[in-house]
């Protein structure tokens, strides 16, 4: 589908997920970041209150970071007055007295955590939602967790269940039992967690008696059966799919360390401890040694605590190769481009406003540091101001429903170990709209030989990188 096809209301793939939604009453969205899920939400929604002749009660459940975008598109996309959508957010305190206070059936739109708050989320159950709709499905994957237990709660009172998700699988098929338990009350999957994992999965590791930990394993012929069950339930979209995005290139540009560095790399790899002056940094298990070696490559190292500093301190590395490579890649490409800088430690932040600073490069920050009001500027600054060239940015905290397709060049400084970030982050310029580029351009920064091809390579095949995975990783670097 080409770009001249945008005037049409609705791209074919979100008017038939509105269709199939609104004949089955509860449905799925599966569609990749940028294909327009939220759209296709707020059209089932449109048609679903034209046929009641009303608005009915609904409950958006999402993200934080989704909360505003979610009204802005609600009130672009529909007539519905601004007084009959409202943002939950703030204290549960407020949350409950701004709920309690509406006199009319409207569109509440609030956050998973909201969920375990102290008293709030009786007076969810309380409203008696007509329409649920959950956003970022899989951050209710976990069927032990509180919210997800909530989520169930919630849904089997409601009339209307809508699930969204661009990555609805980030471990494994296990992911959509919850997803779907809170879409069908438990018509696919049934209602017990414990048995639909004995139906589709063995335990590898059931019969090993040194071995005290499960390895599931999907039964043979299982994941055809799950997925046809989902599909009649659900409908998947991918980007190459339906849009004429501009060619995603992506580049691996190695770096080395600074001889400090790879001495405390080696000696993290091989002993578990390294000596940085007089402080130490250690690990005294595999998953932590992974995150030591991760940041010790990306320029810093974190020290334990002591006497003068209670909570460790940062140490890092004065020659750092990876903070240069960003430098001279900055000077080439920000005079022509906008460019967003991916990292995933506080300290990158930092080494990374000294390098765009050094080159006297205006930025914007979007990371957990950075408050949501602050937020929301910053990402309207980078859209219109010219003279703001760069973003410096977390996976998970700005990774998200923001809109970055400004910038044509994305350079990840350091990863973390999410799939879902990962994925999600790149989603954030690779998108509808990015069209105004040639090609989209993401440069990872790599030490080769070392735990960071380890978790590239694991991203790559599409592994979400759990802590099994990580000890797997961090035994090979032994």
């Amino acid at each position: 589908m080409g770009r001249d096809c945008m005037a049409v209301e609705l791209w074919a793939h979100q008017r038939e997920g509105v269709e199939r939604a609104f004949s089955e009453n509860n449905f799925g969205w599966f569609f990749e970041a940028g294909t327009g899920k939220t759209r296709t939400a707020i059209e089932t929604l449109r048609k679903i209150y034209s046929r009641e002749g009303k608005v009915l009660s609904t409950l958006i459940l999402c993200p934080p970071v989704v909360i505003d975008n979610w009204k802005q598109e609600i009130l672009k996309f529909s007539k519905i007055p601004l007084n009959r959508v409202h943002k939950l957010t703030g204290s549960g305190k407020s949350r409950i007295e701004h709920l309690a206070s509406q006199t009319e059936p409207g569109i509440f739109i609030t956050n998973y955590e909201a969920l375990t708050m102290k008293g709030l989320y009786e007076e969810l159950l309380k409203t008696n939602f007509d329409i649920l709709i959950y956003d970022e499905s899989h951050r209710i994957k976990n069927p032990d967790a509180k919210r997800t237990k909530a989520c169930i709660q919630l849904a089997d009172r409601a009339r209307h269940r809508f699930v969204l998700s661009g990555t609805p699988v980030l471990r494994n098929l296990m992911d959509v039992w919850s997803q779907f338990r809170v879409l069908d009350g438990g018509d696919a999957f049934g209602k017990n967690f414990f048995v639909f994992r004995s139906q589709y999965f063995y335990n590898k590791n059931a019969y090993l008696s040194h071995v005290n930990f499960p390895d599931w394993r999907i039964r043979p012929n299982a994941e055809s059966l799950i997925s046809d069950m989902m599909k009649a339930k659900s409908m998947s979209v991918k980007k190459e799919d339906c849009l004429d995005l501009p060619p995603l290139v992506k580049k691996k540009i190695f770096v080395e360390m600074g001889a400090e560095q790879k001495k405390a790399y080696e000696e993290m790899k091989k002993h578990f401890i390294t000596w940085l002056k007089t402080e130490a940094t250690t690990a005294d298990l595999a998953i932590t040694k992974a995150l030591r070696l991760q940041q010790i490559v990306s320029g810093f190292a974190k020290t334990e605590r002591s006497v003068m500093a209670p909570e460790g301190s940062i140490y890092r590395f004065e020659d750092s190769p990876r903070t240069e490579a960003l430098k001279e890649l900055l000077e080439d490409l920000a005079p022509n481009h906008k460019v967003i800088v991916w990292a995933c430690f506080k300290e990158n932040y930092g080494q990374i406003r000294e390098v765009c600073e050094s080159l006297k490069l205006q930025y914007i920050e979007l990371h957990g540091e950075i408050s949501q009001k602050k937020r929301d500027e910053s990402i309207i600054r980078f859209r219109e101001d010219s003279e703001i060239r760069i973003v410096i940015g977390n996976q998970g905290a700005a990774g998200i429903g923001i809109n970055l397709v400004e910038a044509s060049y994305m350079i990840y400084f350091s990863r973390n170990f999410s799939l879902e970030h990962d994925i999600q982050s790149e989603a954030r310029a690779y998108r509808a709209g990015s069209e105004q580029h040639q090609k989209i351009t993401r440069i990872d920064l790599v030490c080769k030989d070392t735990i960071d091809e380890e978790v590239l390579e694991a991203l790559a095949n599409k592994q979400a990188i759990g802590e099994l995975v990580l000890r797997e990783i961090a035994g090979r670097l032994k």
